[in-house]
Formats: structure tokens, sequence, C-alpha cells
């Protein structure tokens, strides 16, 4: 046997060539289907390319067991041509699912050869495994290339790994982009990588279009390029550089758009071969890398779910029912968002046993369903809204809690869990975001919204209402009194600088009772008069609290003892929300 060393390991050439067979057979599978049985101006039709593929990867694992063996190839065919050519007529008759299911075979004993390949595999061994894999693949683009005519075809090559690719970011979550890849950057850096080039590619493309070139100059270093991009994505949250990618891919989309089909393969097909190289050409480059974060056992995803809910769910606590009829910057009411997020997640039960069982099940009109839910949330409660959302997540929760604990979910049913949970939660995130009160003067305005209806229904009640009891087996005056209660302790944490902790069930209903208490013997006029001063007293140490955002502090604690605390006693008292 040869003492020639290979210049690669057998963990970089399995990784080597599953980048590449993704780059290629990921574009082939993004054609249109009635595309495979043409002749192309290359000279064959895509299923002769696919057959071919797989004729020379069925060799593999019989020659590198012969240099094992005796040390020689023994090739296996007398003329290229002729194999080539056999090869070719092997795909009449046969389907492209065929063809493919073939090629699938073939590929996974090359890389069982791989994984048994000897620690001292002669370098001829590998050779061969290159030969046909990562040195084969790349003379088939040009295939690729023949095959796409228009703009169509081509945003179907770069959303159909897109999406994948996308989601399979999404299923790591924001916590866990902050964690190492196997090359070393942060998850975190990888995202903001793939936008960095994705803005280029647009950047490319628009020059190209306003200039009427045929093509247009790019990045001179990507080393320097891609230091650079790490070094900017430094203290960045892991939300901005999600929405940083996805914003770059939709300007990518937009050129590609208005790409004409002269232009798609003028001098030879330069833009085809600039779009593969930094969308669905990069997106198998780093797929691997991103697919190993992604959870596998139904634990792993319930933590990612958990870790995206709590923000999400966090923010809406502290926005408050009474806003949610208000609109979001995206022109729906709050109440619409909220029914739009229950109602895909809603659909998982039906569509999971599909997806368990590698299909797809019947695609719903998205555009119509999510028009509904614009329409029914104006009318809807807000109170019936928050419920709903709360109600679908959990049915989630349990349908995942549910799957074999020690088996792998399909990454078919994880992607359909986190394009509707936590990969979903992250894009409507900013929108509750935008509307939480950060500055004195946003809390003094959202306390007033909630203080209005609830001050005018005790106003509404009277002395003698004051004393009726409502469903809860409260009387009104004693919803005011532990409201004057909890008023004057948010009023106290905030002009002494200092939160009480470690509130209970039981520390929180002894709070009640005694505020409840002291005010036994206060008149229903008098009671109302102090709950006005207590009012007006929160405001101005709100105030005091200056002009830019307040103590965070105080900003996650003050809403839970004023506006939230209010609404929640609004069912009792007859409030609508």
């Amino acid at each position: 046997m040869s003492t020639t060393i290979p210049a690669t390991s057998k963990d970089t050439l399995r990784r080597q060539i599953s980048q590449s067979y993704r780059a290629l057979r990921s574009s082939l599978e993004a054609l249109p289907r009635d595309r495979f049985t043409e002749k192309l101006s290359t000279g064959w039709s895509l299923n002769e390319n696919i057959a071919h593929l797989a004729a020379w990867e069925e060799t593999v694992p019989k020659r590198v067991a012969a240099v094992l063996e005796s040390g020689e190839d023994p090739k296996l065919y007398d003329d290229v041509d002729a194999f080539n050519a056999r090869a070719a007529a092997e795909a009449q008759g046969k389907t492209t699912d065929e063809l493919f299911a073939r090629w699938s075979a073939a590929h996974e004993a090359v890389l069982e050869t791989v994984r048994s390949l000897p620690e001292d595999a002669d370098k001829l061994m590998f050779d061969i495994v290159e030969w046909n894999t990562t040195g084969h693949y790349p003379d088939h683009f040009a295939d690729i290339d023949a095959a796409i005519r228009t703009k169509d075809d081509l945003f179907g090559l770069v959303q159909t790994n897109w999406i994948a690719f996308r989601l399979a970011i999404g299923a790591i979550g924001l916590p866990a982009l902050e964690n190492a890849t196997s090359s070393g950057w942060t998850y975190k850096d990888l995202v903001a990588h793939a936008a960095a080039w994705e803005d280029h590619i647009a950047m490319r493309l628009k020059g190209m279009r306003e200039t009427g070139a045929e093509t247009y100059p790019g990045v001179d270093d990507a080393d320097a390029f891609n230091a650079d991009v790490v070094e900017r994505t430094r203290g960045r949250a892991a939300a901005d550089v999600i929405r940083e990618l996805d914003a770059a891919h939709e300007r990518m989309i937009a050129e590609l758009q208005q790409l004409t089909p002269e232009r798609i393969h003028a001098n030879n097909s330069w833009v085809v071969g600039v779009v593969a190289s930094d969308t669905y050409g990069h997106y198998a480059q780093h797929f691997d890398e991103v697919f190993a974060a992604v959870p596998k056992k139904p634990a792993e995803l319930l933590e990612r779910m958990r870790e995206g809910w709590r923000p999400f769910r966090r923010g809406l606590n502290r926005l408050g029912l009474v806003p949610l009829s208000e609109k979001t910057p995206a022109g729906w009411t709050y109440k619409g968002m909220l029914g739009h997020v229950a109602n895909w997640m809603e659909k998982i039960p039906d569509e999971m046993p599909n997806r368990l069982a590698g299909r797809r099940g019947p695609t719903p009109d998205v555009d119509a369903e999510n028009a509904r839910e614009a329409k029914e949330g104006e009318t809807r409660s807000a109170h019936d809204a928050v419920s709903r959302l709360d109600a679908a997540y959990k049915t989630v929760v349990d349908l995942v809690t549910a799957l074999p604990a020690d088996r792998d979910i399909p990454f078919l049913a994880t992607r359909l869990v986190v394009g509707e949970t936590y990969g979903h939660f992250v894009e409507h995130s900013g929108e509750i975001e935008a509307a939480l009160p950060r500055t004195a003067d946003d809390f003094i305005k959202t306390i007033e919204k909630v203080w209005k209806p609830f001050r005018a229904v005790i106003r509404e009640r009277g002395r003698a209402g004051l004393t009726e009891k409502t469903s809860t087996g409260w009387t009104c005056k004693d919803i005011v009194a532990h409201s004057i209660g909890w008023m004057e302790q948010t009023i106290r944490e905030m002009r002494s600088g200092e939160l009480s902790t470690g509130w209970t069930k039981e520390t929180i209903d002894a709070y009640n009772a005694r505020s409840v208490r002291t005010h036994e013997l206060v008149g229903p006029e008098a009671i109302v008069d102090e709950l006005d001063t207590v009012y007006r007293n929160l405001v101005e140490t709100i105030r005091g609290l200056g002009d830019g955002p307040i103590d965070e502090r105080f900003a996650s604690t003050m809403p839970y003892y004023t506006y939230l605390h209010w609404e929640e006693h609004f069912a009792e008292l007859g409030v609508p929300l």
C-alpha cells in the first residue's frame, strides 16, 4: 500500500462532500419537474445528469475496497465517454423521483465508505472519493444554469433553499444564537455573515440594473469582509441581527424579481453564478453547521419554545389589555395579531401526523387566513384574544411533550413547530416592543388610558354601589382599598429606590387583607378621595424619574401595581375589553 498521506481528514472530507452535495442536490430539486426531461443546451437532460451522478458514485465503494486490498484503482470502466453514455441511457423510462432515489442510495454508500476508511488510508482512496463527489459536482452547475429560464426559476431556486436555511436558524432560538459554532464563530456571527452577503448580492444586482452593465464589481477580499462583519456584530442583540438577515433577503429578492431572461443569461449567466454564490450555494455551505444546533429531541424543542414564549408573553403582559384594540406598526390591531399567532399554532395538531410521516398536508390559503384573523380581531375582546393565544400555546406544548422522549423529531415536524411558535413569536415581538412604555411620559400615558375607565366605573357606582359585592366576593370598596395599597407600594419603591422582593401568594393575600382592613371604617366618599390623591402622587412620582427611559427595575414592576392590576378587576366591575 502507498504511504502517501492524504491532505484531507475523513471528517473534513465528509463535511466538504455534504456541503457540495447539498448545494447541487437542493438546486436540482428546486427546479420545475417538467424541465427534467428536456434536452438542455449543455447536451443532456437533468434526468440524465442525475443518472450520471449516481452511476459515478456507485463506483466508489468497490474501487476504494480494491485499493485497500491491492493498492490499485480498478476504475471499473474502459472508456469514460462510453460509461457516461450508458449512464445517460439508464435514465430512459425512469421517473425523476426514481433517479433521485438511486442517487441518494449511491451517495449514502459513499458516505459509509468514507466513515469506514482506516486512519492510515492511502491518498488514492481519498482521491477516488473526491473525483466522484466534490471534484465532480461543480461540473454540473452549468446544467442547472441552462435549466434556468426566467426570474421565477431563479426565485424558486433561492427561496426553496432559503426556507430550509431560515427555518433552521429560527429553530436554534435567540438565546442559543450566542453559542459557538463548529467553526469558532457564534451563530449570531453566522447569521450576520449570511445577511452581509445577501446585502452584497442585492447591491450588485441593483448596480447592474441601474448602470446597464452585464456584471458589477463585488468584494475584493472576502476574508477581510467576513472579519469586519464579525467585528460589527459584537454586542448586538440577536433579534436585531435576525431582522437584518430578513431585510437583506427581501432587498435581494426585490432586485431578483426585476431581472429579465436576457439579463439572467448575459455574460455566460453571470447573474446565476453570483446569486448562487451568495444565496443558495452559501446556505448549503453553512447548513450542516446551522443544523447541528437545531433541537432534535422533544425536551430540546420544548426548551426552545419556552425561551421564545417567555419574552413574547412577558412583553404582552406589560402592554396590558386596553392597548390591544389599537393598531400595531404593521397595520392590524394587537388583537388581530394575537389571533393570527394563535390561529397558526392551532393548525399544528392536525398537521403534525403528516409531518411525522414525512409528508405535508394541504397548504392553507395564508393570505385568506391572515385577513380573516385581522378582521375578526377588531371585534374580539382583548381578554378572549389573550386567552385564545395561551390555550393555543398550551396545546402545542402538550403535543410536543407527548412525543417519544428518546427519538429524534423529523425536521419536517420540527420546522412546523418552530415556524408557528418561537420562530413566529420573534417576527411579531417588535410590534409589541414598539408599544411598550419606556419613559416617564410613556408610562403616564399608558396608566391614564386604563385609569380613566377604572375611575369612571367607580364614579358610576356611587356611594351605595361601593358596598355591593362583585362576582369575586369583594365589594367595590374593597377593590378600591387594595388598589390604593398597591399604588402606595410602588410609590414607596420608586421614591426609595428599593424594591420589595420575595412576594408569594401568601404574602400578597396578607397585603390585600391588610389594605382592606385598614379602610374598613373609611366612608365611600373619603376612600374615593384617597384613591384620587394616591393616583396624583403616583403620576408625580413617575414624572420625578426623569426624561429618559426609566429604571428597568421600576419598568418591570410598576405596571403590575397599577394599570395591569386595574385591568384584572375590569371583568367584575363590568368594564368591557
